[in-house]
């Protein structure tokens, strides 16, 4: 049986350790989506410190609404803000000039359901990452094995150099992109160390 993981709007580095560590996993599709989780937010690294970046949803349902019904609402530029965030924290980073164009064409995505969304960016990041985990949808409630995966922090972090980091003051199990930005391709050693 696959173990169950979230969705998750640009995971964040604890989310990828587990899944690299999975042949194949299902993603929850039909659990109550949880509000202020990593399900439509991720945490990037800026010069003012963490910021962050929430997709602002529809629940047609309100606190009944699965997962998989979970709309993006285009009622803000939500998208221009987080493009703008990003661009503005990475753009002296050394793998910006590379991930830079998919990352904005990720975010500017014509896909309006939250867990396709997630999934195109998912996709995207496991091929950057030769990650060849296979990942499906539930079709009933079978609840989250690795809940914790979205969560909970480490202690066990390596840590790299980051664009604002500080000697002393590494922020650890950013959003996956901050690794990216930073190591490129390498930023896969730090999901299996």
């Amino acid at each position: 049986m696959n173990t169950i993981f979230s969705t998750s709007y640009f995971g964040n580095i604890l989310y990828y350790s587990q899944l690299i560590k999975c042949a194949s996993i299902s993603i929850e599709a039909k659990e109550h989506f949880i509000k202020q989780t990593y399900r439509n937010r991720c945490e990037i690294l800026t010069a003012n410190g963490i910021q962050v970046l929430s997709i602002p949803v529809i629940r047609k349902n309100g606190s009944k609404t699965s997962t998989d019904e979970v709309e993006i609402s285009l009622d803000t530029d939500w998208r221009k803000d987080h493009w703008k965030a990003i661009e503005s924290a990475y753009s002296s980073s050394p793998y910006f000039e590379h991930y830079g164009g998919e990352i904005k064409e990720l975010i500017y995505q014509n896909e309006t359901n939250l867990l396709k969304f997630n999934k195109n960016i998912q996709d995207r990041i496991q091929s950057w990452l030769g990650i060849a985990t296979e990942t499906e949808f539930t079709t009933e409630y079978k609840g989250v094995d690795n809940l914790f995966v979205t969560n909970l922090k480490s202690n066990s972090y390596i840590e790299y150099i980051q664009v604002f980091g500080e000697p002393l003051s590494f922020k650890e199990n950013l959003s996956i992109v901050d690794a990216i930005f930073c190591l490129g391709p390498m930023a896969r050693k730090l999901l299996i160390e």
